[in-house]
């Protein structure tokens, strides 16, 4: 290798270990992929990266939690005989509660109702006029199998999974999941928040996916890619 390219690539190598060591001396934690997710921070092309960290890390995981404008209560461990949850919590408050509440939660899905809560608000307004008060979830914690898949534990065994039924506004109106097909700002509405759903959970099942999801949305924390 000619001298000049010997030093080239040692400079180089001497950069990139710099800024290895380095790199939170100048780079702000938003876009730091190693540093916790901000929850109340503007969305940026990290966030989908930072999700999938967290899910596999409980450090990070719960370091995001903590950025949350919910009421956590922790439990080192929860559900049932046949369905043992550790490391669990009850979830309520925030911008657009769930109803009823307290729900059981994984942080994965606390993490993600969280950003849920606060990212269907501005839909709402900009859909109905007016705000969103409720969210009314169907359940989250279920020791049962996937229903069409004996055999097959659902997401709902370990509280990584919640359905959500309808969305209650501040005018008193209620949409609900079943004007799924209404044909109307409703169903324009339900469809828009599916799909942005589908940018916080790794699955998202709605009416469009089978007669089981016929009158709420599957909001599952863990998975990748499933979004109909």
């Amino acid at each position: 290798m000619p001298h000049w390219r010997r030093l080239i690539f040692l400079l180089l190598l001497i950069t990139t270990i710099a800024a290895t060591v380095l790199h939170r001396a100048w780079l702000p934690p938003v876009w730091d992929p190693v540093e916790p997710l901000d929850l109340q921070a503007p969305p940026n092309v990290l966030r989908p990266l930072k999700l999938r960290l967290l899910s596999s890390s409980p450090a990070l995981c719960k370091a995001a939690l903590r950025t949350a404008p919910l009421h956590i209560h922790a439990y080192s461990a929860a559900g049932s005989v046949s369905c043992p949850i550790p490391d669990v919590m009850t979830v309520s408050g925030g911008p657009a509660p769930g109803m009823p509440e307290p729900f059981l939660a994984s942080c994965r899905l606390a993490v993600r109702w969280s950003l849920f809560e606060t990212e269907i608000a501005p839909i709402v307004r900009d859909a109905f006029g007016t705000e969103l008060r409720r969210i009314r979830q169907a359940g989250s914690f279920a020791c049962r199998d996937i229903r069409d898949h004996p055999g097959v534990r659902s997401s709902h065994a370990s509280a990584d999974a919640i359905d959500v039924s309808g969305f209650l506004l501040a005018d008193g109106r209620e949409i609900s999941v079943s004007a799924w097909n209404s044909h109307d700002q409703r169903s324009i509405f339900l469809h828009t928040v599916r799909d942005r759903a589908c940018r916080l959970f790794g699955i998202v099942l709605s009416p469009d996916y089978n007669s089981l999801h016929a009158t709420h949305l599957h909001l599952q924390a863990t998975g990748f890619g499933l979004c109909r």
